[in-house]
């Protein structure tokens, strides 16, 4: 209850995704640290249900209903369950979910060094483009002794030279949520959070670094895919 309270006021957290992810994290950490805990998942979807609605928080997209995410209640593991946060169609969703152009096989190799994410993207307020290449973005890492890691949208010109996209002012950083996905073959999809990662109360990268690995954030088939938060006036 106190974690849902912090959740529902927090001007740090300013999604339902980044509230769910939390909640994930918070069960991760007292699981793998063995504290005693106990999550109702009745409890937690209809808490969740009162943040959306008095934060005006926005649903998600329909492909969420797809993914899996697994909650420690504290005597058994539970899925979580997306239908109820997500839009009953795609005219009605207020995001889009954006696709890096290359899969990644292991994605902690990104924290020793700078990296790059290209993203296949056009705005909808862009509606005439010459330039060459794709319409598209760039996250860049940024490696951080004090952080898991720090990703910073590329938005000057000398960032693009010759890559296959090419940037519009449209973009804005502070409209991303940058998560993973990982599918399996036997046809399952896993949300891996990442806002949280690192867990609320590891002090330093290396032990984050570590909690990464014990999560097996590595193979075949992971992206990283981003959430984008449209204005309601650019929406089409």
């Amino acid at each position: 209850d106190e974690l849902l309270d912090w959740l529902s006021v927090s001007e740090t957290v300013t999604s339902l995704l980044m509230a769910i992810e939390a909640v994930w994290t918070w069960t991760e950490y007292r699981y793998g640290n063995n504290q005693v805990y106990t999550v109702n998942m009745a409890v937690l979807s209809a808490k969740l249900t009162d943040m959306v609605e008095r934060r005006g928080w926005s649903l998600l997209p329909t492909e969420f209903i797809k993914y899996e995410v697994y909650l420690f209640t504290g005597r058994e593991m539970a899925q979580f369950n997306f239908r109820p946060f997500c839009v009953s169609s795609k005219d009605n969703c207020s995001y889009v979910v954006i696709n890096c152009v290359e899969m990644c096989t292991e994605p902690l190799s990104l924290l020793s060094k700078e990296g790059k994410l290209t993203f296949h993207f056009k705005h909808p307020s862009v509606t005439t483009c010459n330039l060459p290449g794709k319409c598209g973005f760039i996250l860049k890492t940024v490696p951080s002794k004090a952080a898991l890691w720090t990703l910073r949208l590329c938005t000057e010109k000398e960032d693009y030279v010759n890559e296959t996209v090419h940037f519009h002012d449209e973009i804005r950083a502070e409209k991303m949520h940058i998560y993973f996905s990982r599918e399996f073959s036997n046809g399952s999809k896993y949300l891996l959070p990442m806002s949280w990662l690192g867990w609320l109360h590891s002090d330093n990268a290396v032990n984050k670094r570590n909690n990464w690995e014990n999560k097996f954030y590595y193979g075949s088939n992971i992206w990283f895919k981003v959430l984008y938060k449209f204005d309601a006036s650019t929406k089409t």
